[in-house]
């Protein structure tokens, strides 16, 4: 995955491998994406809506939100600053 900084170069932030996923931040914060994902060859990739993520990880949702505080530690470390990830 990609995210853009403010000069508008790209960053590398993740690579992933089979079994992993992306993209689960938006789903968390009900808010837009903050990077795009590329893939390098050949990718089967789910893709879910909101509605199917709440009723598949429910209590799980919670989970994921406490660690938005880790979130926000990338998005600083690779950027300089962050954007508000929280509700």
């Amino acid at each position: 995955t990609k995210a853009d900084r403010q000069d508008n170069a790209e960053v590398e932030i993740a690579r992933c491998s089979r079994g992993q996923y992306f993209g689960e931040l938006a789903l968390v914060t009900n808010k837009p994406r903050a990077a795009s994902a590329y893939a390098i060859g050949d990718v089967k990739c789910l893709v879910i809506d909101i509605q199917a993520f709440e009723r598949l990880l429910g209590p799980c949702k919670e989970i994921m939100k406490r660690n938005i505080a880790h979130y926000e530690e990338q998005l600083v470390a690779l950027f300089g600053s962050s954007v508000d990830l929280r509700d």
